[in-house]
């Protein structure tokens, strides 16, 4: 093989290429400590590498995470800990307060003191670090409680990323801490009026040996007899009537029920109380409520599955004193319990009083007196102000009796209510029947009447300006269940009952449909009464008639007394406005806009609240004036008189909106095509289709501008704990008045009952799953304040659960923090180990990450002597090669 200058030098330039290319690799190894520079000189190790530097990213990620939510933890458990030190000192000055030996000036200063503790908590609640509120779930920069108590927040957690895909909840939200639930305790109710034995009270008139009795008030306990309950007005006890109880509520499963007990006077109270559990479910082999009577004489229901928000009660007893014996007489009146005050004879037991507005009896009630101990007699029932507590002598009459209520006929007297006190019917009775004056006082609402000569015997009659008999006065407050009025407050009304679904016993929401909180399966077929002063105070009666096909709402706005605008009707009046509308769900679809009556939703009913109350009804976007308006402007456009199409379609735009009246016209034009003789099937098809959503898209048009109108002024919707809250924008001493209640209230024929309650006079919840913390804590503090030590229907407040009441419910929020403070320390023990991991697993995967692509430094520098060596040898053989000339082969 000849060697020639050329290949000598070619060869040459390669192998210096070759060893200066290793001579540079070795030195970027040495230079990096990395095996590979780019990803095309070694894909598998630039592959792996890449993998590891993203684990290791996603490690420091973590650690990073967790350790800014170990802080935040760390600050929450710090905060709780000074909760849970905060209820302590409450719970002291509150079991100092129970005692009977504190003044008023000492509750006073012990309220104030307590006051001050809750604002603490307040203060507490708003903790924020580093400009982030700890409690307002993850709407960080908002102040969770408000000035009045209510929490602003929301129930989102906030998340630490620990790991890939892998996050975990550091925060308690103030939703879960302030208004929680505790699934391990369980709902109690009790009635508030504490039952004396009426044997031991009146002794002088149910005793035969009383001449040495003395009267005595002594709580009623469960071996007493039906009759120390409910009271004689002889001291026979072998001539009385059944009395009857009509017990009404909600089952622990959420079925609602209206049942009516009859039970001899013979009875034990004990056997009340069996009959009011096996109402309620209990069976001989199953209990699934407790029913008890407390040393107070006030019955007490537990429901025995926990975590369970379902249960209510009201009850009310009924004796007819001129009944046989062992019959009922007129005590029982299943048909409809108002019919009991048209019973002259009939007396009603009270378990339960409140101060909530009440209603106007519907049947004529007939006042009468009865006695209560010798020589004293009550007249009719104790009566109440309707729009707040018990009356006083200086109630205007006006305030008490119905506004058709004229004058009272009673003896030779006619009295007129106009401008006139109770005192004033009080005198005028004293002057009528012979009393010195100050025999006819009141009493708790009670009128009662001093004849020494036990004698006294009256019937009051309520009659209207024709002289016929009216309706009478307030329904008693212990038979009125549902019927109430919403708590009005300034500008703001709200009622008492939480709407709970009864498949999960959580509070409803906005979305929720109200057949999932109805006390039935369907409520097709139900009415809903909507009794209201809007904001201007005009007054309206409504009815909200559920419906499979169509629900609608029906409101009397001519005053004609019925709600209607169907033309079939003798009572429609084709001048007046629009009385029946529908509900619309507002789904988008034209051809499915109505609402059937298990798909209404309490964000549909609180709209319809909402427009009812702001006096901003919706008008029927195609009423039947305008639908015949629309069907004669179609006729003319088909004929081609343009003229009369015109003068019809004016008519069928008259008084709605401006995008109602755009779908009319869309109706009116595809109509015309429709109906064109000219017009082919396509086109008959696409203009009907036309139609029918230009006439669906006007009717939600003005249902939704009339809504849309309405919650400029009117706001309405759930609170946290699922009660409906009616907010009035326009003005801070509203005129609003709203009563809503089911149809079927007064039904105790056991095939109807009140599906829904939103207002009621129920028993009092003294123990409940669920906390609202603040609130409670207000309630305690307006126990010590009032010095009510127990519950006392007698009370300014009869609802108030009293001090002893108070400190169980305060160990349960007590208890409940200390759930958060233990879940807390839970997450920031977990969120350490998950630092202490990320930081052990970057370590590792580090070194993997090391061995995959690090160079060993040792050995790349020796390998590079070795590439150095040869390729200085290299160079010196290529020297000597390329010197050698002609002359050295001479």
């Amino acid at each position: 093989m000849r060697i020639t200058n050329s290949l000598l030098f070619n060869t040459s330039i390669r192998n210096y290429r070759s060893a200066t290319e290793k001579l540079y690799n070795i030195n970027q190894q040495i230079d990096s400590k990395l095996k590979i520079q780019n990803s095309y000189e070694n894909t598998s190790v630039y592959v792996d590498a890449m993998r590891l530097s993203n684990e290791v990213d996603t490690l420091d990620q973590s650690k990073q995470s967790s350790s800014k939510a170990k802080t935040f933890a760390d600050n929450t458990d710090s905060a709780l800990s000074s909760f849970t030190s905060s209820l302590d000192q409450f719970k002291s000055k509150l079991v100092q307060a129970s005692s009977t030996s504190n003044s008023t000036t000492s509750l006073q200063a012990l309220a104030n003191d307590l006051q001050g503790i809750k604002d603490n908590l307040v203060s507490l609640a708003n903790t924020s670090v580093n400009g982030q509120f700890l409690f307002s779930g993850s709407a960080l920069s908002q102040k969770p409680i408000a000035n009045d108590g209510t929490y602003r927040g929301n129930s989102e957690n906030l998340t630490a990323v620990i790991g890939s895909g892998v996050q975990l909840p550091y925060n308690i939200t103030g939703q879960s801490l302030f208004l929680g639930k505790d699934s391990d305790y369980n709902r109690v109710v009790s009635t508030n009026v504490s039952m004396y034995n009426q044997s031991k009270l009146h002794p002088d008139i149910m005793t035969t040996n009383s001449q040495n009795t003395a009267s005595s008030q002594v709580y009623l306990q469960e071996s007493d007899t039906i009759r120390d309950l409910v009271g004689d007005t002889n001291n026979s006890a072998t001539d009385d009537g059944k009395a009857v109880f009509y017990l009404s509520g909600r089952k622990s499963d959420g079925t609602t029920f209206s049942n009516v007990l009859s039970l001899d006077t013979s009875s034990k109270v004990s056997d009340l109380l069996q009959s009011i559990g096996n109402s309620y479910g209990n069976t001989a082999s199953n209990k699934v409520v407790d029913v008890s009577m407390n040393a107070r004489g006030q019955i007490e229901v537990k429901d025995l599955k926990s975590g369970s928000q379902l249960l209510d009660m009201n009850i009310f007893g009924a004796i007819d004193r001129n009944a046989l014996p062992g019959e009922t007489g007129n005590a029982k009146q299943i048909m409809n319990v108002d019919n009991l005050l048209t019973q002259p004879n009939v007396d009603i037991i009270a378990f339960n009083k409140s101060n909530y507005e009440t209603t106007a009896s519907s049947p004529d009630l007939t006042m009468r007196s009865v006695s209560v101990t010798t020589g004293t007699f009550a007249i009719d029932f104790p009566m109440q102000n309707k729009t707040d507590s018990s009356m006083t002598s200086t109630t205007l009459l006006s305030s008490v009796f119905p506004s058709d209520v004229d004058h009272l006929d009673f003896g030779a007297t006619s009295f007129s209510t106009s401008g006139k006190t109770v005192q004033d019917l009080m005198t005028a009775v004293e002057t009528e029947y012979g009393l010195a004056a100050g025999s006819v006082t009141v009493s708790n609402g009670r009128m009662l009447v001093n004849d020494p000569t036990n004698t006294f015997n009256t019937v009051i009659q309520p009659k209207n300006a024709s002289n016929v008999l009216a309706h009478g006065d307030s329904i008693p407050d212990a038979m009125n269940y549902a019927r109430r009025g919403f708590e009005k407050d300034g500008s703001t009304l709200s009622s008492n009952i939480s709407q709970v679904i009864k498949s999960t016993s959580d509070f409803a929401t906005s979305s929720t449909k109200l057949v999932d909180v109805a006390g039935v399966n369907s409520l097709n077929g139900k009415q809903i009464v909507l009794n209201f002063t809007d904001k201007n105070g005009v007054q309206r009666t409504g009815t909200l008639n559920l419906d499979i096909s169509n629900t609608t709402f029906s409101v009397d706005l001519d005053g004609n007394g019925v709600a209607t605008s169907d033309p079939t009707n003798p009572a429609y009046n084709p001048l007046s406005p629009n009385e029946t509308f529908s509900i619309y769900n507002g789904s988008g679809d034209p051809l499915n806009l109505n609402t059937t009556a298990d798909n209404m939703t309490y964000q549909q009913l609180n709209d319809l609240i909402s427009m009812a109350t702001s006096g901003n009804l919706p008008k029927q976007g195609v009423s039947t004036a305008a639908q015949t308006a629309i069907n004669n402007a179609i006729a003319f456009g088909v004929a081609g008189d343009a003229a009369n199409l015109a003068a019809q379609t004016t008519i069928a735009k008259t008084g709605i909106s401006t995008e109602t009246a755009g779908y009319i016209q869309k109706a009116i034009d595809a109509g015309i095509i429709r109906d064109n003789p000219a017009s082919s099937p396509a086109e008959v098809t696409k203009a009907t289709s036309d139609y029918n959503n230009a006439i669906g898209n006007a009717n939600l048009a003005e249902y939704n501008f009339a809504l849309s109108t309405a919650k400029n002024s009117v706001d309405v919707n759930l609170d946290s704990q699922g009660k409906i809250v009616i907010k009035d924008k326009t003005s801070s001493a509203s005129k609003i008045d709203f009563t809503m209640y089911d149809a079927s209230a007064t039904d105790f024929t056991g095939v109807g009952s009140s599906a829904l309650t939103f207002m009621a006079n129920n028993s009092v919840t003294i123990s409940n799953p669920s906390i609202d913390m603040f609130k409670q804590l207000d309630e305690m503090i307006a126990a010590v304040r009032t010095g009510t030590f127990r519950m006392d229907s007698t009370s300014d407040d009869p609802r108030n659960i009293g001090i002893q009441n108070a400190l169980t419910q305060l160990d349960h929020i007590a208890d409940h923090v200390t759930k958060a403070q233990t879940k807390i320390g839970a997450l920031t023990n977990a969120l350490t180990d998950a630092n202490t991991r990320s930081e052990m697993l970057s370590v590792n995967v580090k070194a993997v990450q090391n061995s995959v692509i690090g160079v060993d430094t040792a050995e790349a520098y020796l390998e590079f002597q070795s590439i150095n060596t040869a390729y200085q040898a290299m160079l010196s053989t290529m020297s000597k090669i390329n010197s050698m000339s002609l002359l050295d082969y001479m």
